[in-house]
């Protein structure tokens, strides 16, 4: 073919194979796929809100209220449906970090109240009015930009005090926070209608300094109130506070990766019954037989001492798989681990399959994902692949890049 010629292709073919990819993922489909069970997604909810039902200091018929964390595309998972199972589950809250995020939702047709955690620029003030979106304020700068904005649109806005208490990243210093409550109140377009903190430590082994700041923060509380302030809706718990601090859960708490599947420290107790969210997942798609000697991948960083037999998964970091994992990880095929050989590529790795009989080709290959109920070996999960990279489960999920496509499973009840 020459440069400036084009390639005629039959237009019946053409749009009966691009209908496929758009309609019918299951037609036509990547090898490497993520699957998202959301019949896990919404046990773990269930089994977050049943236990801090539990564990609440308060009435025992009053547990309290959930705000799902749904930014970075729901740690991976899908923003928009990962937000339609947490309202079918009975969530009051979702959460997100910027305001496309939050655009998505409410273009999803969600109405549910939603939480920005993060700070926006200022060119995106006029769409967190619009959206109905409830920004975190963290100084008077700010309160005086959404009062203007929502002037302008003629709008009330509700808005939550953000308070630095120890995280020492956005909020307001405990001793500004009234003068932060005056300014909101100053401005009849604005509505007071939380204050929040957040815990750094409360996954971390040592719990002395996450109940010396519950302390502080309830003490803020207590004096707000006592100059006639209220205070609305109090919240500070991330999942480390849902699982080991009670005193913090205060009106509403707010879990990230408990409901993800995954638990937010190694130290910590599993006393939650959770089930991983996601499933990734790839294909065999070339398979070899190699003599003893044979090196693998770039840099040769791995060399057969064995007749074996090698097979390619097509799936790379470029799709979310860490190149760390090189020589580390294992993968799930047939009932069995078999080992990553050589350096993780672009868009491939390759796995030992050992030296009898190989697995068929285009044999399903599970990266990682919730257990499998056959008795044997069962896949890694994202919790093993961060061990081995020296990260949190967080970046494994959240890694996974847009050409992976998602597939859901469940139908929302």
């Amino acid at each position: 073919m020459r440069a400036g010629e084009t390639i005629a292709i039959r237009k019946d073919l053409r749009d009966t194979v691009y209908a496929a990819y758009v309609h019918g993922p299951e037609t036509i489909m990547r090898p490497t796929r993520a699957i998202i069970h959301l019949e896990n997604l919404k046990h773990n909810i269930r089994s977050v809100q049943a236990w801090t039902a539990v564990h609440s200091p308060g009435p025992p018929t009053v547990r309290p209220k959930l705000c799902i964390a749904v930014k970075a595309d729901a740690y991976g998972h899908g923003i928009v449906e990962t937000a339609r199972a947490a309202v079918e589950c009975g969530t009051e809250y979702l959460a997100v970090a910027t305001v496309d995020e939050a655009v998505q939702v409410r273009e999803a047709g969600i109405a549910l109240p939603l939480l920005l955690y993060s700070l926006p620029g200022t060119t995106e003030i006029p769409t967190v009015i619009a959206m109905r979106i409830t920004p975190l304020v963290t100084d008077r700068a700010y309160v005086e930009a959404l009062a203007r904005e929502s002037r302008a649109q003629g709008l009330r806005t509700s808005c939550h005090i953000k308070v630095d208490t120890g995280m020492g990243r956005i909020g307001c210093r405990p001793e500004d926070a009234i003068r932060l409550v005056e300014a909101v109140h100053s401005h009849p377009e604005l509505r007071l209608e939380g204050i929040s903190t957040h815990y750094p430590m409360a996954d971390h082994e040592d719990e002395r300094y996450t109940r010396d700041q519950t302390a502080r923060f309830a003490s803020l509380i207590e004096d707000l109130r006592t100059r006639g302030v209220d205070p609305g809706l109090v919240h500070a718990s991330n999942s480390g506070g849902v699982l080991r601090f009670p005193e913090g859960y205060f009106d509403m708490v707010r879990p990230g990766i408990l409901v993800y599947g995954y638990y937010p420290g190694s130290e910590l107790d599993r006393p939650i019954d959770l089930k991983p969210v996601m499933e990734f997942r790839s294909k065999l798609v070339f398979v070899k037989n190699v003599a003893p000697g044979t090196a693998i991948s770039y840099g040769h960083t791995w060399t057969s001492s064995r007749d074996t037999w090698i097979g390619t998964v097509p799936c790379g970091y470029a799709d979310g798989y860490p190149r760390l994992l090189s020589n580390r990880a294992q993968v799930w095929i047939d009932g069995r681990r078999c080992p990553v050989v050589g350096a993780v590529c672009m868009d491939q790795f390759m796995i030992d399959l050992g030296p009898g009989p190989p697995p068929e080709r285009y044999t399903d290959v599970i990266l990682f994902g919730p257990q499998q109920d056959n008795g044997g070996a069962t896949p890694p999960d994202a919790a093993e692949l961060a061990t081995l990279c020296e990260t949190i489960p967080y970046e494994i999920t959240c890694s996974l890049s847009k050409r992976v496509p998602r597939i859901f499973t469940g139908e929302l009840e």
